[in-house]
């Protein structure tokens, strides 16, 4: 027969047994759970550079950016850029910026390189000096360079109505890449607010003085306002462009148009100066004020 203090022993090492099976137990269930990433499904081991990037909250899980460079913009960024400048100076571009692609494991990285954007934004900003670019699309409306005009002389002596003449400008200087509300500037200038009064007679639909080369030559006669206004136009692409936006900008518009030589060369007001007026010092100035009052009137 046991004694009293024997089966207390037992007791007691019972209960040691119990506590110590108890803490097996939780120390086996914390060590799976952080083995198993706190309740995910474990991870696959990755040598470091195998591993894929952390994804943020507002990043796509798929499409990550690597920056290289302390300097280095996004797309959006560079995009933004060259839509600001005024004479289509694209922003300086870092070719190294490098899109990184995840699929699975899988990581794919490209060079992205900004490709060349045309500028074509409307607008109507007028610099000073000269400065304003002749290529783009003018903001304005037809009816704003007649009412101009309209205001300064109520009875100007073209073929059709000032409003008509108007709509042709918009139109064809849209086709051709070049500003409305500068050629019609440089109309306004060169037939006295449609008053003409020189050597070229209203009749002659000659906007722009061209073939009128002094000494009382009257220049060339076109048969309609509407052949007229082509024709400067088309001799504007002649000094703008090495070669021709549209088809119809050619000789047969433009009488005159083979003998600009060379192509392309004028890129703001005042390289006219010279070319399309002789001496022509101010030339492109004076077309520049007042294309600068038809945008603030």
């Amino acid at each position: 027969m046991r004694s009293h203090g024997t089966v207390a022993a037992d007791r007691k090492s019972v209960f040691r047994a119990s506590l110590l099976g108890i803490a097996m137990l939780v120390t086996l269930a914390i060590t799976s759970t952080i083995a198993s990433g706190c309740g995910g499904t474990p991870q696959l081991s990755q040598a470091p550079e195998q591993q894929t990037p952390p994804v943020s909250a507002t990043q796509p899980a798929n499409v990550g950016t690597v920056d290289q460079l302390a300097n280095q913009r996004s797309l959006h960024e560079m995009v933004m850029a060259e839509q600001s400048g005024e004479r289509g100076v694209a922003a300086a571009v870092d070719p190294t910026t490098t899109t990184v692609v995840t699929s699975g494991a899988q990581l794919v990285a490209s060079a992205f390189v900004n490709p060349p954007v045309e500028r074509n934004d409307p607008s109507s900003v007028v610099r000073t000096g000269g400065e304003t670019p002749l290529r783009g699309t003018w903001s304005g409306t037809a009816e704003r360079l007649a009412s101009f005009l309209l205001k300064a002389c109520p009875s100007p002596h073209f073929t059709v109505p000032t409003s008509v003449l108007a709509d042709y400008y918009v139109r064809y200087c849209a086709e051709a890449g070049l500003r409305a509300d500068l050629l019609w500037a440089q109309m306004i200038h060169e037939t006295g607010y449609g008053m003409f009064g020189g050597a070229v007679a209203p009749e002659q639909n000659n906007y722009a003085g061209i073939g009128a080369t002094g000494g009382g030559e009257q220049g060339v006669a076109f048969a309609t306002a509407e052949a007229g206004v082509m024709a400067q136009v088309a001799h504007m692409v002649a000094y703008v462009y090495a070669s021709s936006p549209v088809a119809w900008a050619n000789e047969t518009v433009d009488p005159r148009f083979d003998l600009v030589a060379p192509r392309g060369a004028v890129s703001v007001l005042h390289d006219l100066d010279g070319r399309w007026a002789v001496p022509g010092t101010s030339y492109g100035e004076a077309v520049e004020g007042i294309a600068r009052a038809i945008n603030s009137d």
